[in-house]
């Protein structure tokens, strides 16, 4: 009995260290349809080699130890137990080869947002497969199941004839070691943004290495000035951004540029009683209503704003390099860049990012606290005013951190009672009263409306309103349990409480109004490259945007990041992808909807847009 069930055993395992090299060759044949292996150097190879081995050996022995083992240990026949291992991985094969083709044409894995997309109405009209193509994916697919019953038939054969002493350990231990050099090489090419592995690792299906950047940094095995050098040095780009060379004419006079931005702005704030200074501006300038974030973050609020695109390209702008288009026009235009930042610009590292050649650049602001350091920030910038000959245009970005903080002192508590001290998070709950809570939040506001007061009296003083733009927005909402489901704060969801944000725009000669359409961030760097540079390109070439003015639809806004993102309808339901790869739809209260009817031919059609800025694979 022993002797079956060890002859068994050994066969199965053999079999599964056949479909682990198989199932390898198909992950490694993922790299010649992208624009990766562009990138690919000695050290790229290796590296993806060992992980697709890797890789292939987890989904392999996980079906090997959950079924082939129990059913063997149960007293099943030998054949009982090779035919479901032979079924399991028949249909691992198939879904690596299905899932290769989904890769190559919407750059990202098989998700729920690819199932949901699938199986939606009006598919068939999209996916229309010719006889020939239908006979293809057959043949191939029988061909796998092919191959799978000819490894399994090699296991069997090899199993009655291999005699080696200790089989299982010089099995196994191969893999481990093929295991750990993937791992150590992701562990150093991560922190080093070496651009071959980082690059190759985004082909395998839902492969996530190990990761010890900020570890190598405090054992000092990493430098941090000389990864920032690494990180940024990288000339090629995976990106295509913008689509075509920017072509200008030139503007008859130069304007300024000021970006007042507050982080974590609830638009609820933006009363006469809460922010009387920007409400008051707001009245002489365009008021953009239902204006979105492209995040619930600041990383992708922000990413968005200077960019026009979503931080669904952020790992590929900051392993390649690529600045934004706005910031590369004002300095190719002969603007004086500034940023005026209360939270420091190192993390997120939107100095590098963002500003990378904007010389003598702010990137720190003095200061024990948040209040403090918004203060220093707007004295900082009101010295820069006075210090202003007018010899050269200037963009500023003047960012104020005390609303994300919501800390303040208590002698700023007084306007809006009755109001928390401090925060206490451990407080909250679905049944918690929201009012002492944000109205300290609303209390830290005012403050911040203070502030921008003393900013926009300058620059009245001072005569610059005639020739500055100014705009006053958020880099995305907070939510203080609006939609009564116990949630709190940012980034947790892709709500309207938590994605929204006022959006002041004046710039001379405007005409005040309320604008009540939709705009987005991914709006803001096109309305600024045209009205202020005079870029005649249309927006679509450099951004996912429209100019500010433009009222026409922004239905499915994208939001979020390359792995947990969301397209927000204009009715206010989120189609949020999150990054298990599963798909969850929403209306405009998170509440989840169980039957939607989406759209199958709209549905690529927006997918393909998102992906429009990564690099094409050349024929």
């Amino acid at each position: 009995m022993k002797s079956s069930f060890d002859t068994t055993l050994k066969q199965g395992f053999i079999f599964a260290l056949l479909a682990t090299l198989a199932l390898a060759i198909l992950f490694f044949a993922y790299i010649f349809n992208g624009s990766s292996l562009d990138y690919m150097d000695f050290a790229g190879w290796t590296y993806f080699a060992t992980s697709c081995l890797t890789h292939a050996w987890l989904f392999i022995f996980i079906p090997f130890f959950a079924l082939f083992l129990p059913m063997e240990m149960m007293g099943l026949k030998r054949r009982y137990c090779n035919a479901v291992l032979t079924l399991v991985y028949s249909f691992l094969f198939i879904l690596a080869v299905t899932n290769s083709y989904v890769f190559n044409i919407y750059h990202f894995h098989i998700n729920g947002l690819i199932l949901k997309f699938l199986t939606s109405p009006g598919a068939s009209e999209i996916f229309v497969f010719s006889t020939a193509m239908k006979l293809k994916a057959a043949t191939i697919a029988i061909g796998l199941v092919g191959l799978c019953i000819g490894l399994c038939w090699l296991s069997c054969f090899l199993s009655a004839r291999l005699r080696i002493a200790s089989f299982y350990r010089k099995a196994l231990l191969p893999l481990f070691l093929i295991a750990l050099t993937s791992q150590t090489m992701h562990i150093y090419g991560s922190a080093t943004m070496k651009t071959s592995i980082v690059e190759s690792t985004e082909v395998l299906p839902y492969y996530f290495p190990l990761r010890m950047n900020s570890l190598l940094t405090k054992l000092g095995i990493v430098d941090k000035n000389k990864l920032n050098q690494i990180r940024f040095q990288n000339s090629e780009a995976a990106v295509n951004y913008p689509l075509h060379p920017l072509t200008a004419e030139k503007p008859d006079s130069a304007l300024n540029i000021v970006i007042l931005c507050i982080d974590s702005w609830n638009p609820r704030t933006m009363t006469r009683e809460c922010t009387p200074n920007i409400y008051k501006f707001a009245e002489q300038a365009e008021y953009y209503t239902k204006h979105i974030s492209s995040s619930n973050a600041t990383r992708g609020g922000i990413f968005g704003m200077f960019t026009g695109l979503s931080a669904y390209y952020w790992k590929s702008f900051e392993f390649a390099n690529v600045q934004p288009v706005m910031i590369e026009e004002l300095l190719r235009a002969g603007y004086t860049v500034q940023a005026y930042p209360s939270a420091t610009l190192e993390y997120p590292p939107f100095a590098k990012l963002l500003f990378k050649n904007v010389k003598g650049l702010n990137i720190k602001t003095a200061g024990k606290t948040p209040y403090e350091r918004d203060f220093q920030i707007t004295r900082n910038f009101l010295s820069d005013l006075d210090k202003y000959n007018g010899r050269k245009p200037f963009f500023s970005f003047i960012f104020y951190d005390l609303a994300h903080a919501i800390e303040i002192p208590k002698s700023k508590l007084y306007r809006f009672q009755p109001s928390w001290e401090t925060c206490d998070y451990m407080k909250l709950s679905n049944n918690t009263d929201p009012t002492p809570f944000f109205n300290l939040y609303k209390n830290c506001v005012a403050q911040v409306d203070s502030l921008v007061g003393l900013t926009l009296d300058k620059l009245k003083a001072k005569g610059l309103l005639r020739n500055t733009v100014v705009m006053i927005t958020g880099d995305h909402g907070q939510e203080f349990n609006e939609n009564h489901n116990n949630y709190w704060g940012h980034a947790s969801n892709y709500s309207y409480w938590q994605t929204a944000v006022p959006m002041v725009y004046y710039y001379p000669s405007c005409k005040p109004a309320r604008r009540n359409y939709r705009t987005t961030h991914y709006d803001i760097s096109p309305t600024l490259l045209h009205k202020v540079l005079g870029i005649k390109n249309p927006p679509a070439d450099y951004s996912m945007g429209k100019y500010l003015s433009d009222s026409s639809s922004r239905d499915w806004h994208l939001v979020g990041s390359d792995l947990y993102y969301a397209f927000i309808r204009s009715d206010g339901t989120i189609i949020e992808k999150r990054g298990a790869g599963n798909i969850k739809i929403l209306d405009k209260r998170m509440r989840s909807i169980d039957e939607y009817p989406l759209d199958a031919r709209k549905l690529n059609e927006v997918i393909l847009d998102m992906n429009r800025f990564f690099k094409k694979k050349q024929k």
